[in-house]
């Protein structure tokens, strides 16, 4: 049973400010306070978070304001629903936002942020493959994930859901990540030859006195 219900237009959008706050806050202008401790599904959390990623890369070409910004989803139902339930309240550069499920490499043309299932992780390898070969941001939730080729992988810590990013998958997709994401990631796969600093989150997690711990994270629980 999902978590988040929505039985009328008016809850439906205070449901869904409630749960874009949530994010906003986690991930906000100084990227230092922590998500209120409210609970929502994880799918909920997840499609919030995806439009706020939106908001911190940098695409190569900047697309006319009338042209959407495409999400696409593969194996991820609940939260393509989710997305299409926060559209209508979002734009990503001031342009309108349209969500797509797609399964095949000809169903890419035209996006620019991928989201894929854990479910359908293994399956779209191929998906995965050309899409990395655009700039398209590839999102996930696998473990596997950066390993796979995205740019963003969901993690859950404690049940805090987290995200870790690859800098490498992103230079090879022709995307700039904003340095205030990536300060509040709890892994970042950096270039070759690169020194760690207090950016990267595994020396933010083990190396308390030297940095200070900023981590972006929401609560929720899953259905039951």
């Amino acid at each position: 049973m999902e978590v988040l219900q929505v039985r009328s237009g008016r809850t439906r959008s205070m449901l869904i400010r409630t749960v874009l706050m949530c994010a906003f806050v986690a991930i906000g202008a100084s990227f230092s306070a922590l998500a209120h401790a409210a609970q929502f599904s994880v799918d909920a959390v997840k499609a919030a978070y995806l439009f706020r990623f939106a908001q911190y890369v940098e695409w190569p070409t900047a697309p006319s304001a009338d042209t959407p910004f495409v999400i696409a989803v593969s194996g991820a139902e609940e939260v393509a629903v989710h997305l299409e339930r926060l559209s209508p309240e979002m734009t990503v550069g001031g342009r309108r936002v349209l969500v797509r499920r797609v399964s095949r490499v000809q169903d890419l043309d035209g996006v620019h942020m991928l989201f894929i299932g854990e479910s359908a992780f293994n399956r779209t390898r191929t998906l995965r493959a050309r899409a990395s070969e655009r700039p398209i941001l590839v999102v996930t939730e696998d473990l596997q994930g950066i390993e796979g080729g995205a740019v963003i992988n969901f993690i859950e810590v404690n049940r805090n859901l987290r995200f870790e990013i690859s800098l490498i998958a992103a230079d090879r997709s022709g995307l700039r990540i904003n340095s205030a994401l990536l300060s509040v990631a709890a892994r970042v796969e950096r270039r070759p030859q690169s020194s760690l600093n207090c950016n990267d989150g595994y020396i933010r997690r083990h190396r308390t006195d030297v940095c200070g711990i900023r981590m972006a994270s929401v609560n929720f629980r899953r259905g039951a």
